[in-house]
């Protein structure tokens, strides 16, 4: 019984280090200026990549983003 107990707690800091791991090679130049994206969120993203890096996080939550207008949000 500890041994399967181990084996989820294990599963799961698995997964969730898989997560992180997908996270954080989202990179992108966060000093371009002039190339803000507004989301339908209502949240100014300083960039397109920014943008794209959140809305697949989001994606894996079930939730949708799209872009309301390029520049930044009114």
């Amino acid at each position: 019984m500890k041994c399967l107990g181990l084996l989820v707690l294990l599963g799961l800091l698995v997964t969730l280090f898989a997560g992180y791991s997908e996270a954080a090679l989202c990179t992108c130049d966060l000093k371009t200026k002039g190339s803000e994206v507004c989301g339908s969120n209502g949240v100014t993203y300083k960039n397109r990549c920014e943008f794209e890096c959140t809305q697949r996080e989001l994606k894996k939550l079930g939730r949708t983003l799209n872009i309301r207008n390029t520049g930044v949000c009114g």
